[in-house]
């Protein structure tokens, strides 16, 4: 009863994970630099990040913390107030997406996760909305709140994502969605890893990026919603990790590309499905007694609610 609603805990959960990379850039990147001077104290000392330095970082569009960035000389207002007008629409539009398309889908119609048919029509249905909140998310959030705070600071760098939408491989998916998050996982993990084993087992360090990705992903959901499906995580490191492998930079032409939209629809339309029907069977199933068990335990699987009207 006390529980914040899914959205101000997706808002403040997200913040909690930002705040926590930037963290690990800044203490990786700035250590190293006390730890060889204080080896041999004849070179110079080094230079210790000013407060102002670390707090520009805290706001900057970027997980990668450096000293110095490239600035832009203008801030341009009447661009940053688009941006966030625009980023005001998405939320409106995802609002609606969810009102008219999810709500009345799962709260008027019973729970058969066990029934294919009722499952590839519940997984179909929800592809379509779950496409939607894909787009407005990255629209929303990688293109016009990322870019809306560039321009405040004058951040000049502006790769926040690349033409992933042209992709043919899975590989290159994974590199230009977003690169922001991209970047801190080739620098903090993959290229760490490689370098405290020498260069060896580079298929390790692979999949360390896709483990703490998938994990932070379900972390993220699962304080959200309340409860622990990791439909997300499985997704991640069942599909996602296969598809890396399979549909990868050797890949060329316009099928492979028809092909990663297609697994994205799909997949898609499998977490909207899933996440929401779980949410539904804990409305209407409510335990008794809350346990960290029943925190862990679907309750989709054992929730019987016959078909019912719209209410």
């Amino acid at each position: 009863s006390n529980s914040f609603p899914p959205a101000s805990c997706f808002i403040i959960i997200l913040e909690q994970v930002r705040l926590m990379m930037k963290t690990h850039s800044f203490i990786r990147e700035n250590v190293p630099r006390v730890l060889t001077w204080k080896k041999d104290k004849k070179n110079p000392a080094p230079v210790i990040p000013q407060l102002s330095q670390y707090l520009y970082f805290l706001f900057a569009p970027t997980l990668i913390y450096r000293d110095k960035y490239p600035r832009s000389p203008v801030i341009r207002w009447s661009y940053v107030a688009t941006k966030l007008l625009q980023v005001l629409g998405c939320l409106f539009y995802t609002y609606y997406v969810f009102v008219r398309l999810c709500i009345p889908q799962f709260r008027s119609n019973s729970l058969q996760l066990f029934d294919l048919r009722a499952m590839v029509l519940c997984v179909f249905n929800s592809i379509l909305p779950g496409v939607l909140v894909l787009l407005l998310g990255f629209f929303a959030f990688l293109h016009c709140w990322l870019n809306a705070f560039a321009e405040m600071l004058r951040f000049a760098d502006r790769m926040f994502y690349k033409d992933w939408w042209n992709s043919t491989s899975y590989a290159n998916y994974y590199r230009t969605w977003n690169v922001v998050v991209h970047d801190w996982l080739f620098y903090y993990v993959y290229r760490d890893f490689l370098w405290m084993s020498q260069k060896h087992f580079r298929t390790v360090a692979l999949l360390c990026v896709f483990t703490l990705s998938a994990v932070v992903h379900e972390y993220i959901l699962a304080v959200c919603f309340g409860f622990f499906y990791p439909v997300l995580f499985c997704l991640f490191m069942c599909f996602g990790l296969m598809f890396n492998f399979i549909v990868h930079d050797q890949r060329k032409g316009p099928i492979w590309n028809i092909f990663m939209w297609t697994s994205i629809f799909l997949g898609q339309g499998v977490i909207i499905c899933l996440y929401s029907q779980e949410w539904y069977a804990r409305h209407y199933c409510p335990q008794k007694e809350s346990s960290f068990l029943d925190f862990l335990k679907p309750r989709s699987w054992s929730c019987q609610r016959p078909l019912m009207a719209d209410s």
